[in-house]
């Protein structure tokens, strides 16, 4: 918390006209960044200590959930892309690869699943087909793990 409150004043510093600071959106982003990060540290726990609220489950789960929000920092990390373009051309690339393997464990998924109805099926009147095919979601995890793995 401190490093990046450091950082951003040192940045701000940087401008010769602080006007110039509203124009600048990654300086936006980060101060918004640094804002948020010192009120959820600092100021939050602050003003549950001079208030002497007691920190309940559903307290606690309410500030996780605000802590989740730090995610955001992660978005920094678009400034580098703009001064290495082939960070970009790789998470393209791996946006595709993404597309091609999701499309293949859909069709995975509908050819365990016409497998499942059909031992469903064949197998209904058999002691095999009781044990171990009752159901065609069962029938899908036998096939899954049994088969598949």
């Amino acid at each position: 918390c401190f490093l990046f409150t450091a950082e951003l004043f040192i940045r701000l510093l940087a401008f010769k006209d602080p006007r110039q600071v509203v124009r600048d959106l990654w300086c936006m982003f980060d101060l918004f960044l640094v804002m948020f990060i010192v009120a959820e540290s600092w100021v939050l726990w602050l003003v549950i200590l001079a208030s002497r609220l007691k920190l309940t489950d559903n307290n606690v789960r309410a500030l996780g959930v605000l802590r989740m929000i730090r995610l955001v920092r992660i978005l920094r990390l678009m400034k580098v892309f703009r001064f290495v373009p082939e960070l970009f051309v790789i998470i393209r690339g791996i946006g595709i690869a993404v597309r091609a393997i999701s499309l293949v464990f859909v069709l995975l998924g509908i050819l365990l699943y016409v497998g499942a109805i059909a031992f469903r099926v064949l197998l209904e009147a058999t002691s095999l087909g009781k044990l171990r095919f009752k159901t065609v979601t069962q029938a899908m995890g036998k096939l899954l793990v049994d088969c598949a793995l």
